[in-house]
């Protein structure tokens, strides 16, 4: 039996996807009370803001063996298909604690493909009939997204979490993609892990994930075990998905990593870089 398949016995049988190219990859300051209502702002505020929109590289992210809404139907694009369905069941069926619709894609180790895939679940999510994503980039140290969609940002969440002049909305990237926005990770700072522990980060939560009843908040998060960032977002999640990179996540990285996590709120380990005929069709449920 395999590390994962010993794990997977306390979590739920474990989803593959597809073998994708390497590039693919891999004290706070005061803040304003209510984030939301901030970036709301009054109406002639907002009737003079223009929406920030991007066009995104859907070329580049076919070279990365990403999801895109012309795609063809493909092992990888059916492996999310079914990893979504199991985080979707999840939102009809919540558990006690954080809501169900944020959803954090982390790994134990770097370079395990959890950008890849935290942006494959997010686009997925996006071509559903009824369903809005926002794709937030928080791996504030070693951020990832907007250089694989193609978006070039400067700030986000860490200069809204900083600055109350800031408004959430100034920072938020509407995609061509329909129905997929993006939220930057912005500014390093060398209070990260502060500011995302901080009652404002937990009120923008709360305001997120209740305000937009359709909205999925997938958030890309730093390793479990190379950031401290990535264990203080993991406990304000209600779902956390665990890329599992095949042949590399050794069984004590994984523990340690489970260890640091409340293990309720694991929707499922992903075994991502596998190889075998028909993969990303063969792994049966997502639990």
């Amino acid at each position: 039996m395999s590390i994962v398949e010993r794990v997977a016995e306390l979590l739920g049988s474990v989803p593959q996807t597809h073998r994708k190219p390497s590039a693919a990859g891999e004290g706070a300051d005061t803040l304003a009370p209510n984030l939301i209502e901030r970036a709301a702002g009054d109406s002639r505020r907002r009737s003079s803001r223009t929406t920030r929109t991007f066009r995104v590289d859907l070329d580049r992210l076919r070279k990365q063996s990403i999801v895109t809404p012309d795609g063809e139907r493909t092992p990888i694009a059916e492996s999310f298909r079914r990893i979504k369905r199991h985080i979707l069941t999840n939102l009809a069926n919540p558990k006690a604690g954080a809501p169900a619709n944020l959803v954090l894609v982390t790994s134990a180790l770097a370079g395990e493909g959890k950008t890849f895939c935290a942006i494959n679940l997010a686009i997925s999510i996006a071509l559903e009939m009824d369903r809005t994503v926002l794709l937030v980039d928080a791996d504030v140290a070693k951020p990832g997204v907007p250089q694989a969609l193609g978006l070039k940002a400067e700030k986000g969440l860490m200069d809204v979490l900083r600055d109350r002049r800031i408004d959430l909305a100034e920072v938020l990237w509407k995609s061509d993609i329909d129905k997929l926005t993006v939220l930057p990770a912005g500014t390093a700072h060398q209070h990260a892990t502060e500011l995302l522990a901080s009652g404002a980060m937990r009120e923008l939560l709360r305001d997120l994930a209740s305000r937009y009843h359709d909205r999925i908040m997938i958030f890309d998060s730093p390793p479990l075990l190379a950031a401290s960032e990535a264990g203080v977002l993991a406990s304000q999640m209600g779902q956390i998905v665990l890329v599992v990179e095949a042949g590399k996540t050794s069984e004590t990285a994984l523990k340690d990593a489970l260890g640091r996590i409340e293990s309720s709120n694991v929707a499922g380990l992903l075994l991502n870089k596998g190889e075998g005929p028909g993969l990303g069709y063969d792994y049966g449920g997502y639990g």
